[in-house]
């Protein structure tokens, strides 16, 4: 059973997604990499919707006023802990002077290790989701590509079914040089040739399988935005 399958069933994207947003640096380089091993494209997807304290942090303003307003303070100073006396103007820049204040100050007695800051960070990435769940921002408005689609597994495994099929494939040659699929259904063996000639066509193969993917999942987010933005409109 690989990892991923536990995820495949309608909204085991949003609960992988949770997992990785919520695992340290490490871990999470390690949970993708495993996901990319089974399925690039479900790797990729997943680096798309990533919610990070900088992505936050980069949104607009109106939007901020509104997570600003609704995250812990803690949560908040110990994140912002580290930054350039610049940024954390421009990130606090929503709020009023007088709330800006107390979280300076707040900020100016706190000295966090690196882990109660990665556990605050994590903590404040699920504050957010918990903000955009309750509806008070709306994630497709301004940051799209985190926004996930009702049939994102379905849309996901499908895209996969032609690396698993190719993964059934074994390729041989004949004394010609011309390669054909060996044990796929309904395809007739050769005679084998060199293994360099077949895994260099394996390589190939699989390359143009994951391009094909990568375009269909471009086409698919396409299609969600201009969705998006007539609901919008």
């Amino acid at each position: 059973m690989g990892m991923l399958d536990r995820y495949k069933k309608k909204g085991g994207f949003s609960q992988l997604l949770t997992l990785i947003e919520t695992s340290g640096g490490k871990k999470r380089e390690q949970f993708l990499s495993l996901i990319g091993q089974e399925s690039p494209g479900w790797e990729q997807e997943l680096k798309k919707k990533i919610l990070t304290v900088d992505r936050v942090f980069s949104w607009p303003q109106d939007v901020m006023s509104e997570v600003l307003s609704r995250l812990q303070p803690l949560t908040l100073c110990v994140s912002l802990h580290g930054r350039d006396a610049q940024q954390i103007e421009k990130i606090l820049a929503p709020l009023p002077p007088i709330t800006k204040r107390k979280l300076l100050d707040q900020m100016s007695e706190l000295n966090p290790s690196p882990a109660e800051k990665a556990t605050c960070e994590m903590k404040l990435i699920t504050e957010v989701r918990a903000i955009a769940a309750s509806g008070y921002i709306k994630i497709e408005k301004f940051d799209a590509d985190l926004f996930i689609e009702e049939n994102i597994e379905e849309r996901l495994n499908h895209s996969d079914s032609g690396l698993a099929y190719l993964s059934k494939i074994d390729i041989t040659f004949s004394d010609d040089g011309k390669s054909s699929p060996k044990d796929a259904p309904g395809v007739p063996t050769s005679a084998s040739g060199s293994s360099s000639e077949i895994d260099l066509m394996k390589r190939k193969m699989s390359q143009l399988v994951q391009e094909n993917s990568i375009l269909r999942q471009e086409n698919a987010t396409l299609k969600d935005k201009l969705a998006q933005i007539k609901r919008i409109a």
